[in-house]
């Protein structure tokens, strides 16, 4: 696990981000993903944490440059080159969740942001998060993979 620190420059670049989102999302009426809000304070929380996690691996790898590249959500795209999927979840102990129906070949990494402290917990190829051991269903009516966070590869693991 890792510990990433946004400069404040970063910070201001994912609440416009986060910002963005939101008013695209609101505009073109899209619904929020597994029942999540869309519209108002809480679904502009879940824009910006996902700008911020995407943020924190982009910093850790080196990958600045290809943040924000879609205009609007495109289902199946990936958040960064080496078809990086960042899942950002706002508690330390939650664990890393895949989707059903997400798309093979992609790399998920885990992002937890909690306090204000960002942590990088690794990554797992989709291969590896699809075992039936892993999919539950802890809300109802919408089941997932949720795989654990020591499973996965460690950041430093991640060749570039």
């Amino acid at each position: 696990m890792i510990v990433v620190e946004l400069t404040d420059e970063e910070k201001n670049q994912v609440r416009a981000e986060g910002r963005r989102r939101q008013s695209v999302n609101e505009g073109l009426c899209l619904k929020g993903r597994n029942g999540a809000a869309n519209v108002g304070d809480r679904a502009l929380r879940y824009n910006m944490y996902g700008a911020a996690g995407e943020m924190a691996v982009a910093v850790y790898l080196g990958l600045k440059d290809e943040l924000y590249k879609d205009e609007y959500a495109v289902k199946g795209s990936s958040d960064l080159p080496g078809e990086i999927d960042v899942k950002t979840r706002t508690k330390h102990n939650y664990d890393l969740v895949v989707q059903l129906n997400d798309k093979p070949g992609k790399n998920y990494w885990l992002v937890t942001i909690e306090n204000k402290e960002v942590r990088l917990h690794g990554w797992l190829p989709y291969s590896e998060c699809t075992k039936e051991e892993y999919k539950k269903d802890p809300v109802g009516g919408r089941p997932a993979y949720f795989v654990p966070k020591d499973v996965l590869n460690s950041p430093e693991t991640w060749v570039r």
